[in-house]
C-alpha cells in the first residue's frame, strides 16, 4: 500500500476508535433519547410497529430519573399495568427505531450499545465517502485526505454517534446521497444509479426528511453542465423514486390519522415553538407549555403531536406572524446567525459548557479559568469561519464544484432556518465545511511551496551571477 492509502486507512481506524470510545466510556449522553428505544421495544414485545405507549413511557421516564441515567429496555421491568394507552407515532422520524428493533431481534438483547457501535462503525466509514467526494470534485488527494481527517476527529459528530437516535443517521445519509449522485454522474449505467440514489434518499427520509432534497437540488445546480432537459430528468427520477419509497409510510399515516403525512407531522407546532427562540417586547408566550394548556382547555381529548393538534396550532402561528412581522424577521435573523457564526454544540465534553455571556470577569476570564469549555463554544464557529475562508479562497478556481457543495449546505440549513434551529440539525453540513478547509489549506500550502521555490531559484541565480569567473 502507498503512504497515501495507509494514511487513509489510519484515518478510518482513528475515526471508528473515537466513536466507539465515546459510546463505551459515556454510556448514556446528556442528550441521549430513549424514545426510539421504547419504539423498538414495542415492536418486539407487543408487535406494535411505530407506536408508543403513554403509560409505559411515563413509567420508563420515572425509572430513568430514579437511576439518574437512561436505562436499556433490557434493564427495565415493565409491570403488566403499563401496557395500555397506545398511540401511533407520526411526530418523530422512525428509521432509528426500526434499525434498533432489527438489531435487538438478531442479538436477542435490548441494549443501546448495539446501536451505538453500529452508528460508530458506519459514521467512521463515512470518512471514506468524504475523501471520495472531495477527490471527485477537486482531484486533489491531499485536500481530500485532510477533509477526511478533520471529519474523523471532529468531536461533536463523533459524540453524536453515542446517541441511538436519528441525528447521526441524517449526517451519514446526506454524505451517502452526495456520493451516490457522483457515482451516477460518472457511471455508464447512470440510470441505475439515479434510481439507487432515489431509493437511498427515500430511506434517508425515514431518518431526516430533508435528505430527500439533496439529489434533485444537485441535479438542478448542475444544469449548466448537463442542460435543462437532462437536469430535469435527473431531478424527477430521483425525486419520484424517493417519493415512492415513502408510500408505505404515507398509507399507514392515512389509515391511522386520515391525513396526508408523507414524512412527519407537527410542522406548525414546531413553527410555533420556534418563535420562543428569542425574547419579544409585546408579551407573547410561545413556549409549548402555555399553548398546550390552552388546547387542553378547549379540547381535552385532543392528542398532543397528532395532526389534529398540529392543525389547531396553525392559526395561532399565522396570527402571531401577521401581528408581529418584524419580530418574525428578527427570529429568522437569529436563526441565520445560530446556524453559521454562532453555531455551537456545548455538550460533547460530557459536562456541557457554562454560560459565557455574563460570566464574572468577562470573556477573557472565562477562557483562562475554563479553557476546555471555551473550546466547546469556539470550535464550531471556528470551523464555519475557516470553511468560509476556504470557500472564498478557492471560489474563482473551482466555481462549479463549490456551487455544488454550497447547494448541499443550503439543503441542510434552509429548512431549519424557516422552522427551528438546533445545533444537532446542522451537523450534516459539516463534511462540506471540512472539504472547504482541506481544499483551502492544500491550495495555500501549494502556493507557499511555489513561492519558496521561486525565491530559492532567484537566490541561486543571484549567487551564480555574483560568483567570480574562473576563465
Amino acid at each position: 500500500m502507498s503512504r497515501h492509502s495507509l494514511a487513509l486507512a489510519a484515518i478510518v481506524v482513528v475515526a471508528i476508535g473515537i466513536r466507539i470510545t465515546y459510546s463505551v466510556t459515556t454510556g448514556d449522553t446528556l442528550r441521549m433519547t430513549p424514545r426510539d428505544g421504547q419504539m423498538a421495544h414495542n415492536i418486539l414485545a407487543d408487535g406494535r410497529w411505530f407506536s408508543l405507549n403513554m403509560v409505559s413511557d411515563e413509567y420508563v421516564r420515572e425509572v430513568d430519573d430514579r437511576a439518574g441515567r437512561i436505562l436499556d429496555p433490557a434493564s427495565i421491568h415493565y409491570p403488566p399495568g403499563t401496557r395500555g394507552r397506545w398511540f401511533a407515532e407520526d411526530n418523530e422520524s422512525v428509521g432509528a427505531g426500526a434499525v434498533m428493533a432489527g438489531l435487538w431481534a438478531v442479538t436477542g438483547d435490548q441494549r443501546f450499545i448495539q446501536m451505538q457501535v453500529l452508528q460508530g462503525l458506519l459514521d467512521g466509514l463515512a470518512t471514506l465517502l468524504v475523501y471520495w467526494i472531495a477527490v471527485q470534485l477537486f482531484k486533489r488527494r491531499g485536500a481530500a485526505l485532510l477533509a477526511a481527517a478533520l471529519y474523523a476527529v471532529y468531536p461533536p459528530i463523533a459524540w453524536d454517534t453515542a446517541d441511538p437516535y436519528t441525528d447521526i443517521w441524517a449526517v451519514d445519509f446526506t454524505i451517502a446521497a452526495v456520493a451516490i449522485y457522483f457515482v451516477a454522474v460518472k457511471s455508464s449505467h447512470r440510470w441505475r444509479w439515479w434510481i439507487a440514489c432515489g431509493v437511498l434518499a427515500g430511506i434517508g427520509a425515514y431518518f431526516r426528511p430533508q435528505v430527500i432534497l439533496i439529489a434533485p437540488v444537485l441535479a438542478l445546480v448542475m444544469v449548466a453542465a448537463t442542460g435543462r432537459r437532462e437536469a430535469l430528468r435527473r431531478a424527477l427520477v430521483t425525486g419520484v423514486v424517493a417519493s415512492l419509497a415513502l408510500v408505505p409510510w404515507t398509507i399507514r399515516n392515512y389509515e391511522d390519522f386520515h391525513a396526508f403525512i408523507p414524512t412527519r407531522s407537527a410542522f406548525w407546532q414546531t413553527m410555533w415553538g420556534g418563535l420562543a427562540e428569542i425574547p419579544n417586547g409585546f408579551g407573547g408566550d410561545f413556549k409549548e407549555g402555555p399553548i398546550e394548556a390552552a388546547i387542553h382547555r378547549a379540547h381535552p381529548n385532543l392528542m398532543p403531536e397528532s395532526p389534529e393538534w398540529d392543525a389547531y396550532v396553525k392559526p395561532y402561528f399565522i396570527h402571531a406572524v401577521e401581528q408581529h412581522p418584524l419580530f418574525y424577521i428578527e427570529v429568522l435573523a437569529h436563526r441565520a446567525a445560530l446556524a453559521t457564526v454562532l453555531v455551537h454544540e456545548n455538550l460533547w465534553m460530557r459536562r456541557g459548557a457554562g454560560a459565557v455571556v455574563g460570566y464574572r470577569g468577562g470573556v477573557l476570564a472565562f477562557v483562562v479559568k475554563h479553557p476546555f469549555e471555551a473550546l466547546e463554544y469556539a470550535l464550531q464557529p471556528l470551523v464555519f469561519l475557516l470553511a468560509m475562508l476556504g470557500l472564498a479562497f478557492t471560489w474563482r478556481r473551482w466555481r462549479r464544484q463549490n456551487a455544488i457543495l454550497l447547494a448541499v449546505t443550503l439543503c441542510v440549513l434552509v429548512p431549519y432556518l424557516a422552522m427551528h434551529v438546533e445545533e444537532r440539525y446542522l451537523l450534516p453540513a459539516f463534511f462540506v465545511y471540512f472539504i472547504w478547509i482541506g481544499l483551502g489549506a492544500d491550495l495555500l500550502i501549494e502556493r507557499v511551496r511555489h513561492a519558496l521555490r521561486s525565491s530559492s531559484r532567484v537566490a541561486r541565480n543571484r549567487r551564480t551571477r555574483a560568483a567570480p569567473s574562473t576563465a
